[in-house]
């Protein structure tokens, strides 16, 4: 099969010239692999191929079309799919992902060295190493962590709206929120086959995420997630403050841990789960007698103290008064209601 790569331009001044899908082509989604496996640098610039039909995991027979990494270290998964039937692709490529996060330098050398003996049988596994090391820019495998949340991109010549509407989804919701900090990151690219002079030419069209849009969309989420953040706090605050100003929460008050949290916490010591209203949004903790600037500071401690990380639940969630069966949370939502 030859192809030759054809540019953004090239396609926007040919109006008239034929276009194909992959299947209307006569090709397979091997075929395609393959040849995009071996040349990868020009249809996905800046990355390298580890092997195709990549299966080195435990119970399981799947086989991933490319595996490949980036000089950043991030794995990637890249799976073709030829036209309708693209359905449910990227639930398959995340389970892939899933899987391939657990990989070490080791498993890559390994798969790599199997993957370049089928066209040259006499390379060395130390060869292909130092290709590899050098591609990574570093000198020795000790030094080599690699990306834990694998890149997705998805080839297919057409994608249904289903697969768009989830891969913008995710993202939105889980993609990274600034550069260099890892997240979800899942590309979807159309390949078209065109006849020109009598030759056929391969164009890689990337739909998702839309290149001029990527640096917005990480500082979109960045922007939303810090307002989130910012809403989260004065929410705890003002759980507080109003309780404070109800009179429902007076100074020298004792709250606890609600039952719940006090089991999934496994607290042992019966002062861990006390403290006593300071006022100003204040509290003494019992177990240690220091007093605390905010509900928050004093649930992260509990929480240190038990080995454990504050989680996504907000601290007044976590306490009630002693004379009440309600979270703080609660108390004061039942306050606001009547307002």
């Amino acid at each position: 099969m030859t192809f030759f790569l054809l540019s953004n331009n090239a396609v926007a001044q040919a109006h008239d010239v034929p276009k194909m899908s992959i299947k209307q082509a006569g090709y397979t989604e091997n075929e395609v692999r393959d040849l995009v496996a071996a040349n990868i640098g020009a249809f996905l610039p800046g990355l390298m191929t580890i092997a195709t039909e990549f299966s080195r995991w435990q119970d399981s027979l799947r086989r991933l079309d490319i595996l490949a990494i980036d000089k950043e270290r991030n794995l990637y998964v890249i799976e073709f799919k030829r036209d309708n039937d693209a359905a449910h692709a990227e639930l398959q490529a995340i389970r892939y992902a899933a899987m391939l996060s657990v990989l070490e330098f080791e498993d890559l050398v390994q798969a790599g060295h199997e993957y370049r003996k089928k066209t040259d049988a006499s390379i060395q596994l130390e060869a292909w190493q130092s290709e590899l090391l050098k591609f990574l820019g570093e000198s020795a495998p000790d030094t080599i962590e690699l990306g834990r949340i694998p890149r997705i991109v998805l080839i297919s010549s057409q994608f249904n709206k289903e697969i768009t509407t989830t891969v913008l989804w995710l993202n939105d919701r889980f993609g990274a929120v600034e550069e260099g900090v890892p997240g979800m990151y899942i590309m979807c690219i159309e390949a078209s086959v065109y006849e020109l002079g009598g030759q056929r030419a391969l164009h890689f069209d990337q739909i998702i995420p839309i290149s001029q849009a990527e640096e917005y969309q990480v500082r979109a989420r960045a922007k939303e997630l810090d307002s989130a953040k910012k809403q989260a706090k004065a929410k705890r605050a003002r759980t507080v403050s109003l309780l404070e100003s109800a009179g429902r929460l007076k100074l020298g008050d004792k709250i606890v841990v609600v039952d719940g949290a006090f089991k999934a916490l496994n607290i042992t010591l019966p002062l861990d789960r006390e403290a006593t209203f300071a006022g100003g949004g204040r509290f003494t903790w019992c177990a240690d007698g220091q007093t605390y600037d905010s509900l928050n500071a004093l649930t992260r401690a509990l929480h240190e103290k038990c080995g454990q990380q504050l989680g996504t639940i907000q601290a007044p969630q976590y306490w009630r008064l002693v004379s009440s069966p309600l979270t703080l949370a609660e108390e004061a939502n039942q306050l606001a209601a009547l307002a």
